[in-house]
Order: C-alpha cells, then structure tokens, then sequence
C-alpha cells in the first residue's frame, strides 16, 4: 500500500474551501458569542469558566489516548499555574503536564511555530517518557517503522505507517514553514481558518514526528490554529468534542489521504467538530454562570456538611454525579449519620435547591437546581 507521505504530490492537500466557508463563518460568530458569555460573568468568576474548559480538554485529550487523569489534580494544577506559573510539591506528574501543555498553548498561541515549542508541548503531553529520556523532546530516530497498529500479538493490523525517522526532520522543516506562512496576517483571507487548523492537524499527524504523545500535541497544534484566526485563546472545547466518538475521529484521520490528496471528507469532520466543540464549550460556561446563581441565592443557607456536598457536586463538572444525590452518597462525602443526611436533604428539597430524580425506586434521588437552564448534579448511568 502506498501512503500519503509517498504520493508524488506529497503534501499538495485537495479540498474545495468553498465547502468550508459558512461553517468558518459559524465557528467566528460563536466564538464572540461565547467569549461575550464569559467576559459577562461576574470577573472573580471569569477564571472558574476558563478552568472548567480547560479541565474538560485535559481530561479528555488524554482519555482519548487511553489514559485517565484525576479531575481534582489537573484542577489544582491549572489554577496554580494560572496563579504563578509552577506546580509545587506534586507527585501527579500526569496532571501537572496535561494542565501545563493547555495552559501553554494558550501563553503562546501568537507565537510561531517551532521545533522547539513543540518538543516542549510533547514532554508536557508525556511527563513520564516510556522511552530514553533523551529523546523527550525530539524527533524519534528508531530505524524501526512507526506504525499505528491494533488487533493481539501477533495478529497487527497496521493502520498507517508514518514516514521513517531519517525523514522526519525535513517533513516537519516543510510542515513548520507552512504552517507561519500561512498564519492569518499573511493569509489574508485565502484560506477559511478551520481549513488550515484541521490540515495542520492532519498533516501533523501523518508525519507523527515523536515516539510517543503525536495525538495530544496535534490537537494543541489545532488549538493553536484556531486561536491565531480569532485573536485570543480559543473555548472550544476540541478534544472534548473528538472524545464523544473518538472512534470516528480515528477512522476518518486513517482514511485521509488513504488513496489520494483529496482530504474533503477529513476537512468536513474536523469542521463539523469544531462547531459541535463550541456547544459544548457553551454548556461548560452555562455550568458556571448556574454555580454563579445557585451560590448567590443559596449560599447564606447551607449549612457547612451542605455547602461541602454542594461544592464536591460541582467539582465532578455540569455533568456531576452518576446516578444523582443519594441519601448514602450524602453520607459518605458529609460524614454524617443517616438520620442527619436525610434531615439535610429534605431541608434542601424544601428551599429549592434540589428537584427529586425520577425513577429512583426505593431509595430517592436529588439532582442540585439548575439555575440558568437544564438540571444538573447527576448524569446518566
């Protein structure tokens, strides 16, 4: 099989950007909107909206690669480096670099592009470098091939094979020289931006530069872009977006450039999921702007094992507990005996601050009201 990077046209993409132009369109007028959203939020909770969105893609970049993070330790290390730059004292070195890597893009998305910047978001993306701690950083150099496989040992079914390592450097030296040329100021209107974020993506990910961490930092290279076309860091809430069906994801990244240059349908995935980013971006700054007017109205009222239960709800994000508010759960978190739990729940029923949860059978379910406009406090099971 012949791949992308051996075509004789390699890297002259095909796409029709007429196809792209509405949802450009849609992806700048709702970002003003969001960013109007959340520049409208009283200011001390401005930052909890960022944090939030940025918690979210954290979580969920990696969770695309497999890996879990724990929610509480990226939050702690995003507000500590939003704080002062540096995480002190901490043994999470998963989270410290999934929440530095977000918080860098966003320091630098006006600069350039470089080996260097990227090297940097790759030891960010993988604090704990499987391989020789001297190729954290740099460019893989194994002779081997780098190959995307799945299926049991022995039974590889080999989804792409990136260029060899001998090739690496002069691919990303032409990906990098495009990438700066073609930023907006010198773009000047040629190329609908969500165009030149998803083939930055793509083209990124088809040279697959390092050993190991490519996914993380080809979704920051797409935030980069996206953040350069408006101006200041992006919401959307990318990464967030993919993991819904990173299945999907996966497939059409594989069959981009499968059998030709024409990369349409790759382009018209990546648009419709940065728009559907932005949605969900909008229900994390809604989640906020409801903390905002749950704590104004009820704060006076809580009791201190009720505000604890409260602020651990919102730790778990919009989506909050599975299964709700039980009676038992209140008890874990609280500390407290049966008899007091069920007293502090009803009591928070009575003012408003909870809604029962349907279909809870012998034992009743709460979900906290949501002020702003869907319930939250639980999800699915």
């Amino acid at each position: 099989m012949t791949w992308i990077w051996e075509q004789s046209n390699w890297p002259d993409f095909l796409y029709d950007e007429k196809k792209f132009t509405e949802r450009n369109n849609e992806f700048l007028v709702n970002s003003e909107r969001l960013m109007g959203k959340v520049e409208a939020l009283p200011e001390n909770h401005q930052k909890d909206a960022v944090v939030d969105l940025m918690l979210s893609e954290a979580i969920k970049t990696n969770a695309i690669e497999g890996e879990s993070l724990d929610r509480e330790s990226v939050r702690s290390s995003l507000l500590a480096l939003m704080a002062s730059g540096s995480v002190a004292n901490s043994t999470d070195q998963k989270a410290v670099g999934a929440a530095s890597l977000l918080v860098d893009v966003r320091k630098n998305w006006g600069s350039p592009l470089t080996h260097e910047l990227l090297g940097k978001w790759q030891t960010m993306a993988v604090p704990e470098q499987r391989t020789s701690l001297i190729m954290r950083g740099h460019y893989r150099n194994d002779f081997s091939p780098m190959q995307i496989v799945s299926g049991a040992y022995g039974q590889y079914k080999v989804h792409y094979e990136a260029p060899p390592s001998s090739q690496v450097p002069e691919e990303m030296d032409k990906f990098l020289a495009w990438y700066n040329e073609s930023r907006p100021l010198k773009n000047s209107g040629e190329m609908p931006e969500i165009v030149r974020a998803g083939i930055a993506h793509l083209w990124y990910e088809k040279i697959h530069p390092f050993d190991d961490g490519n996914g993380r930092v080809g979704r920051a290279i797409a935030d980069h872009a996206l953040s350069q076309y408006l101006g200041y860091p992006t919401t959307a809430c990318l990464s967030t977006a993919i993991e819904i069906d990173e299945k999907k994801y996966y497939y059409e990244l594989e069959q981009a450039g499968r059998y030709d240059l024409d990369i349409n349908n790759w382009l018209n995935y990546f648009s419709d999921t940065i728009n559907i980013a932005q949605d969900l971006a909008k229900d994390e700054v809604d989640f906020v702007l409801s903390k905002t007017r749950f704590y104004d109205q009820f704060a006076d009222e809580l009791n201190e094992r009720q505000a604890k239960m409260v602020e651990r709800i919102f730790q778990e994000g919009r989506k909050g507990f599975k299964g709700g508010i039980s009676t038992r759960k209140y008890e874990q978190i609280t500390k407290c005996p049966n008899r007091t739990a069920s007293r502090d729940l009803a009591e928070m029923l009575e003012k408003g601050m909870l809604s029962e949860l349907p279909g809870a059978g012998r034992s009743t379910r709460y979900e906290l009201i949501n002020l702003s406009r869907n319930a939250f406090g639980h999800r699915a099971g």
